[in-house]
């Protein structure tokens, strides 16, 4: 058995919990066939450089898996067969586990005192 990354591209016009249950119903299609799912993260919506369809965004989801080598077309297909999933691919793990994408930090309020900014002084 073998790591292997499946990277697809979810539609960004979904709902959130719609993205969810889609990650969720791969994430049980790809533990159907065998695998053992090691981490899921969900980048978010990002610019792709081309069009998919209709879509010039997309949200992403990388998945760590564990599965017999003959397995991994099987598993690609049954992605990309959902309808909601504008891409996948299927490649072999290199490395350790990627960390968690973090968060989106919040934007910084400008400051209080209405003027414009000055650099602080050392």
């Amino acid at each position: 058995m073998k790591s292997y990354d499946l990277v697809y591209i979810v539609r960004p016009d979904l709902e959130p919990d719609a993205i969810k249950a889609v990650v969720e119903r791969i994430t049980k299609r790809v533990q159907d066939q065998g695998a053992k799912v090691e981490a899921v993260d969900v980048w978010g919506k990002r610019r792709m450089s081309f069009a998919i369809g209709k879509h010039r965004e997309g949200v992403y989801v990388h998945t760590r898996l564990t599965v017999d080598p003959q397995k991994t077309a099987e598993i690609r297909r049954l992605a990309a067969v959902n309808e909601e999933v504008l891409r996948a691919v299927t490649t072999r793990a290199v490395g350790k586990l990627p960390e968690p994408a973090a968060p989106a930090a919040p934007p910084v309020p400008p400051a209080a005192s209405g003027g414009p900014s000055q650099p602080a002084e050392a």
